[in-house]
């Protein structure tokens, strides 16, 4: 059996999975973040234990999806965003230590794509992007069925390309970012509401709430045009919090983004959903150890 821990800023998330991704067992427990780095890493092994003991199961490895920048090899977290105290954690040696199996650390986005390329929309693909859109934007890439890290293990950071230059002022201290346009976070701070009740005052009729996708979208759309040029993807899959609108969102950034997109790349490509939803997290993290 493996394990595989998605762990966030609000709730560690967990599952014993089979090496064909069948779910024997999942937990999720608080993080408890705002305690202090020792209680996050004393919840992180409190879930792997639960799930263990669940089965009494023999593991054979760990794989774990964290916040932020990763040294991938070195299974370090540099800093993880809303998890205090956390930068340069040595993750993959202190659960190396504890549970004495081999342990892999990635970025959550990089886990969620491996999810889908393994499990889910990308399983049939050679080449594909995958973007959340969340409270943030971020991604992964997939070239020849294997995750293309970069040279820092960075890649995929598709939330600060430039969409905007006049835009407003993203985490990251530049102007313009996608996900200081076309995030969760982005739409609360302009509407007042969150991805539900926006979602559903559009689907009542609201003229401003649908105004507010429709102008997401059209950024969302900018930027699946410049990774379908740069990348010439085969599909281009889309998750996230913000994916759960369905039409509501893809239609238009379908509709949209050949707009912007070069002939021949963007007749090659299809955009689609992702089929793991909140389950890509943990999926990903067991598939780091596949």
């Amino acid at each position: 059996m493996i394990i595989g821990i998605d762990l966030g800023g609000t709730k560690i998330a967990g599952i014993l999975t089979s090496p064909s991704g069948n779910i024997i067992m999942d937990v999720q427990i608080p993080t408890e973040a705002r305690k202090g780095k020792q209680q996050v890493l004393k919840n992180i092994i409190k879930a792997i234990h639960m799930l263990i003991n669940s089965r009494k199961a023999s593991i054979r490895a760990i794989g774990i999806g964290a916040p932020g920048p990763i040294l991938y090899e070195n299974g370090i977290v540099i800093d993880a965003p809303n998890l205090p105290g956390w930068k340069r954690v040595n993750l993959k040696q202190i659960l190396e230590k504890k549970f004495l199996v081999p342990v892999f650390v990635d970025n959550d986005a990089n886990c969620a794509a491996l999810a889908e390329a393994r499990f889910g929309a990308g399983k049939n693909a050679r080449h594909f992007i995958y973007l959340t859109v969340s409270t943030g934007v971020g991604g992964g890439i997939i070239i020849d069925r294997k995750l293309y890290r970069g040279i820092t293990g960075s890649a995929g950071e598709f939330g600060h390309m430039l969409v905007d230059p006049n835009g407003p002022l993203c985490g990251c201290g530049k102007h313009g970012c996608l996900e200081a346009i076309a995030s969760g976070s982005a739409l609360r701070k302009r509407t007042g509401l969150d991805a539900l009740a926006l979602e559903l005052a559009a689907r009542q009729g609201d003229k401003e709430a649908k105004k507010a996708i429709s102008e997401m979208a059209h950024f969302i759309a900018i930027g699946v045009a410049n990774l379908v040029n740069i990348f010439n993807p085969e599909l281009v899959v889309i998750g996230g919090g913000l994916s759960n609108m369905r039409e509501l969102l893809l239609t238009p950034i379908k509709d949209e983004y050949k707009k912007y997109a070069l002939a021949l790349p963007a007749r090659s490509v299809k955009i689609v959903r992702a089929k793991l939803g909140s389950k890509a997290g943990v999926l990903g993290a067991a598939a780091l150890c596949l």
